[in-house]
């Protein structure tokens, strides 16, 4: 990695260096892994550099340097301050114990990201489904294990490539080619699946009658939270994404307090799913950028 001013693409060979610094001071929002930034580098074209004792790093997609919180120091906002005075003017994911240290400040305009908010859940509601408002939940899943024969299998270096064909089915039936987000996603998805091992990734897959049908992909964002990064299934069989959640979030529970589903992207679809199944809490995440003050 490249010493500031000089910035370099994100590489492999960085792993070691974010690794330190999320276990250094353990995130909250689920775009911080390694794997994340990885897995969507070619999509938002992701510039790393060591400015002192932190990371800092951009998205360049679409002209516009677009930068994230540093990583891996205690004084956040020095590193900060010292981006904007070489020209910095737009940090995005920003979180809110961040956003608060530039309140008030003229310089810099504070405008909510609702849509990449993320969704925060107790581990053990969605394993336990109790109470009233997870009878819909319950149902389906006991309608797909009394329709359906499965088999559920956890994720490992042998089995992980079996993923790639189930992606390239659901992509079908998504019309991932002609849109954009999904094309996005397939790309990312299939370099967490390589990486699998290397990324210390969780995961599982449901069988029916034979086939993939479902596909989880999960890891530690810090010691109490699990982010899900993928959790997919044939839209064609009714129940199979809500057992495939529980099955797989059930043999995690032991380790995480809770789980972090990530954004719903403004997508009123993903937005209803994700809200039906009650977080407890949503990560707030803000944009700053520099105001009419600014020096």
């Amino acid at each position: 990695m490249n010493k500031y001013p000089d910035f370099s693409p994100l590489a492999l060979e960085d792993k070691p260096l974010f690794d330190r610094a999320f276990k250094a001071d353990p995130p909250q929002v689920s775009e911080f892994t390694f794997t994340n930034l990885y897995a969507w580098r070619n999509v938002y074209g992701f510039m790393v550099s060591l400015l002192s004792d932190c990371i800092v790093f951009y998205a360049q997609a679409g002209g516009e340097r677009k930068f994230f919180c540093p990583v891996g120091c205690p004084d956040k906002k020095a590193a900060m301050e010292a981006l904007r005075e070489d020209g910095a003017a737009v940090f995005i994911r920003v979180p809110e114990g961040i956003k608060t240290l530039f309140e008030g400040d003229p310089r810099v305009i504070i405008e909510a990201d609702h849509d990449n908010a993320d969704y925060l859940y107790k581990a053990a509601d969605l394993v336990k489904l109790e109470g009233r408002k997870y009878d819909g939940k319950r149902n389906l899943i006991r309608k797909f294990k009394s329709a359906r024969a499965y088999e559920y299998a956890a994720l490992a270096a042998s089995n992980v490539d079996e993923c790639l064909e189930f992606q390239e089915k659901w992509c079908v039936i998504k019309n991932c080619d002609t849109v954009e987000g999904l094309s996005n996603e397939r790309q990312a998805l299939s370099e967490m699946i390589a990486h699998f091992s290397e990324f210390n990734l969780l995961g599982a897959m449901i069988k029916v009658e034979g086939e993939v049908s479902g596909v989880a992909l999960a890891e530690a964002l810090n010691p109490q939270t699990l982010v899900v990064h993928a959790l997919k299934a044939d839209p064609g069989i009714p129940g199979l994404y809500q057992a495939l959640c529980n099955e797989f979030l059930s043999r995690q529970d032991e380790a995480f307090t809770y789980v972090n589903m990530e954004q719903d992207l403004g997508v009123e679809g993903l937005r209803k799913a994700k809200r039906s199944y009650h977080p407890v809490a949503m990560v707030k995440k803000f944009t700053l950028r520099a105001g009419s003050n600014e020096r």
